[in-house]
């Protein structure tokens, strides 16, 4: 993991809680702490600065995996007995000095780890692997984006998920290779053909019928906020973390369900 040298001090200074939320740590308590991240220091005459000495064990292990332990040791949750404010406060200051350089701390089950952020594509070969597990994968990225207030990122994210999805459903359904014109509305439309998906026939509960045309709502939605709030066009709209979030987890519901008719459908 490697950060740019302008923020090495500033990480220093929270670790060693001489800015920010991060509670105090005297200078035997900060040893201790990085010597359980691999150090092997002693406390004692001589011993510099509290926030000098911090800064230079972030500087020692920048560009080393070694920075990404000491990130995530940091911000254990056990080391706060349980004050999730204060927990959430120290994250999100790493976090507004760490995105610079495409990194995040993100929750993952009860604790935070580093994440890589990357761009919107997709990598073809996981597409092959396309799943449940790759949906996860991918509205992890998304989420990622979301921590780091790259809003439009995150709605393209989640676009260019639902269109890898859909073309992976109509490609394996029909057995052809599929031109994305870029309308995932089309791509929707040609996906509930291949499903045999037609909502517009469904012999449903009424309030069942409700929640699947839905998806319909959902993919229109998408189309229309990715094109005028996502980064792959000129941001037409004030962008929030709601906006961020519901169209992300939109995705997310739209991509388990045409996964899931595929393989009742065609295992």
């Amino acid at each position: 993991m490697k950060i740019s040298n302008k923020v090495t001090e500033q990480l220093g200074k929270i670790i060693s809680g001489d800015h920010g939320s991060a509670p105090y740590l005297s200078g035997p308590r900060l040893v201790d702490f990085y010597n359980s991240c691999g150090y092997d220091d002693s406390y004692g005459e001589g011993f510099p600065s509290r926030w000098i000495y911090s800064t230079q064990k972030i500087e020692e292990s920048n560009g080393t995996d070694r920075l990404k332990i000491i990130l995530e040791e940091f911000v254990d949750p056990r080391r706060y007995a349980g004050n999730e404010d204060t927990l959430l406060a120290i994250v999100d200051s790493i976090n507004q000095l760490i995105k610079y350089d495409g990194y995040a701390l993100i929750k993952k089950g009860f604790s935070f780890k580093v994440a890589l952020l990357k761009g919107s594509y997709i990598d073809p070969e996981s597409v092959l692997k396309i799943g449940h597990e790759f949906v996860s994968e991918q509205i992890e990225k998304c989420q990622e984006k979301i921590a780091l207030d790259d809003f439009s990122g995150a709605i393209t994210n989640a676009r260019t998920l639902c269109e890898a999805v859909l073309i992976h459903v109509i490609e394996s359904v029909e057995n052809v290779e599929v031109n994305n014109d870029g309308k995932i509305t089309n791509l929707w439309s040609r996906a509930k053909k291949a499903l045999k998906l037609d909502l517009d026939k469904a012999e449903l509960p009424e309030y069942v019928f409700q929640i699947l045309t839905g998806l319909d709502s959902i993919v229109n939605g998408l189309a229309g906020l990715s094109n005028n709030a996502g980064d792959r066009h000129a941001n037409k709209f004030n962008t929030k973390k709601h906006h961020a979030k519901v169209a992300v987890n939109s995705a997310m519901t739209l991509c388990d369900f045409v996964i899931d008719i595929m393989s009742l459908k065609f295992k």
